[in-house]
């Protein structure tokens, strides 16, 4: 029995003695293992046999993700409206706006005057003849009656005026730039359109009685000093009508 023993234990120590002997010469000897594995392709064989799995990567979209977490909510039906009943139709009323008041100026209506000025206009008889006609006319201002008087003058005749056969031998375009009252003298101060008569000497004269005779209407008036553009001037145009001084009625006589 001692036997026995003696050489289990013998061969148990030579098999262990053979394993550490064989370990210690694979890891003296394992880098030029691996040079004969890499040479003799040997290696990549082993390698390729090996099967590499890849993660299987699951991607979920929003939408899939909102079903799990949002419940989906049906859409809930409205009852049906009764098409019998009739909705009663409202009327809108437009009313009209109100009219906006207008304000007169009180000062201005309270200051307005009229009085009846007589005017002379020209009328030619079959002889051909000129004489003086006087018209009566209503006519408005605020203060000072004699230019408001003039500037009607100017404006020449209305249709029932022009029906009487009457005429203006005033140059049309002929305007007042002022009037003063000195010393019962008027100055009248026009534009050059009075110099330029289209009916002559005679037609200049009538004019100037039309000017003078509706000017010495007004008491305040005893003659009449014509002025061009501000200025005195001897003569009207080419015709040689003397304008140098004041001018009455019997100047025309």
């Amino acid at each position: 029995m001692m036997k026995r023993k003696k050489k289990s234990s013998i061969g148990c120590l030579f098999w262990i003695a053979l394993i550490l002997l064989l370990v210690v010469i694979f890891l003296l000897s394992r880098s030029r293992i691996e040079n004969v594995l890499e040479t003799t392709g040997f290696k990549e064989i082993i390698t390729k046999n090996k099967v590499t799995e890849k993660p299987v990567v699951i991607v979920k979209s929003d939408e899939q993700q909102n079903s799990k977490t949002v419940p989906k909510q049906e859409p809930q039906q409205q009852p049906a409206e009764k098409t019998d009943k009739k909705k009663p139709e409202t009327e809108i009323k437009i009313e009209p706006l109100p009219k906006p008041e207008v304000k007169q100026d009180s000062k201005s209506e309270t200051q307005k005057r009229s009085r009846q000025s007589v005017l002379y206009f020209i009328k030619v008889d079959e002889s051909g003849k000129i004489s003086l006609t006087p018209i009566a006319r209503t006519v408005y201002y605020n203060d000072s009656p004699l230019t408001r008087t003039m500037e009607s003058l100017l404006k020449g005749l209305t249709p029932s005026e022009l029906n009487k056969g009457l005429i203006s031998l005033i140059p049309e375009g002929t305007v007042i730039l002022g009037i003063s009252i000195k010393n019962s003298t008027a100055f009248i101060n026009f534009n050059e359109t009075l110099k330029f008569n289209s009916f002559g000497e005679e037609g200049l004269k009538a004019s100037l009685k039309q000017i003078v005779y509706t000017s010495t209407e007004f008491s305040t008036v005893k003659n009449v000093q014509i002025l061009i553009n501000g200025n005195i001037e001897d003569y009207l145009s080419t015709e040689g009508v003397f304008v140098g001084k004041p001018l009455t009625r019997a100047s025309f006589n």
